[in-house]
């Protein structure tokens, strides 16, 4: 009884932990070692694939707490972790695609658990608004990681990018991610393709709505605290 009570305290601790260390590497990967660095540099893809892994790691601690969920994201983050720093390893031609379709399932995995935990029922505590933080940033992610996989199979999807033949540029699909999130439309590339404009379509959306309905839900939460708190039962 003593061990579940102590680990229930060092969970709590643990999840509001991993969410900020989660947020601070997701605006470190987005917002920093994009643009401060050359984009095709050796320096550049070690420092993302750090982050990402990071990322990675601090996910499944910050669902560690579940065991099912706990499970799910281990797996898929180790595997996504292993093939790429395979990578470094053992060169390919077909790695950019591999790599990004293994990071695109793992964080897209991530985002779901976390979306669990921001919409879920219960208190309005700290990791709760970290984590609909979080998971606004890493939806931005995600799609990027969609963006830059439908410009490797589909050729000329996307118009505007300045040398498709070049190697691949992770910011410009982070850029074209979170302008099309935020629905800013600077118009500088635009979706050609049916996929790529479906997918810019559905980033769009959520990022219209997104904050509405966290907000919505966060304030329906404290209600119901707060409710139940004045009349227990």
């Amino acid at each position: 009884m003593a061990h579940a009570r102590w680990w229930h305290e060092h969970a709590a601790q643990l999840r509001v932990g991993s969410m900020i260390t989660l947020l601070v590497l997701l605006l470190l990967l987005v917002f920093v070692i994009p643009f401060s660095v050359s984009p095709n540099s050796i320096y550049t893809r070690f420092m993302r694939d750090m982050l990402l892994s990071l990322i990675l790691l601090t996910g499944v601690a910050a669902v560690s707490d579940h065991r099912l969920q706990f499970l799910m994201v281990a797996l898929v983050a180790s595997a996504a972790i292993l093939v790429r720093w395979t990578g470094w390893l053992f060169p390919s031609g077909n790695m950019p695609g591999l790599l990004g379709e293994t990071a695109l399932i793992s964080l897209g995995l991530l985002g779901i658990v976390i979306g669990i935990k921001v919409f879920g029922p219960g208190r309005v505590t700290s990791d709760r608004v970290l984590g609909a933080v979080a998971l606004y940033i890493l939806i931005g992610v995600v799609w990027a990681e969609a963006d830059q996989l439908v410009s490797i199979h589909v050729p000329g999807a996307y118009a505007g990018i300045p040398d498709a033949n070049a190697p691949p540029d992770h910011s410009i699909w982070l850029y074209f991610s979170f302008v099309t999130l935020t629905t800013v439309g600077y118009g500088d590339i635009t979706p050609v393709a049916p996929p790529a404009r479906a997918l810019a379509i559905l980033e769009a959306l959520i990022g219209q709505l997104y904050p509405a309905i966290v907000l919505a839900r966060l304030v329906s939460l404290r209600v119901a605290g707060e409710g139940s708190g004045a009349n227990p039962s």
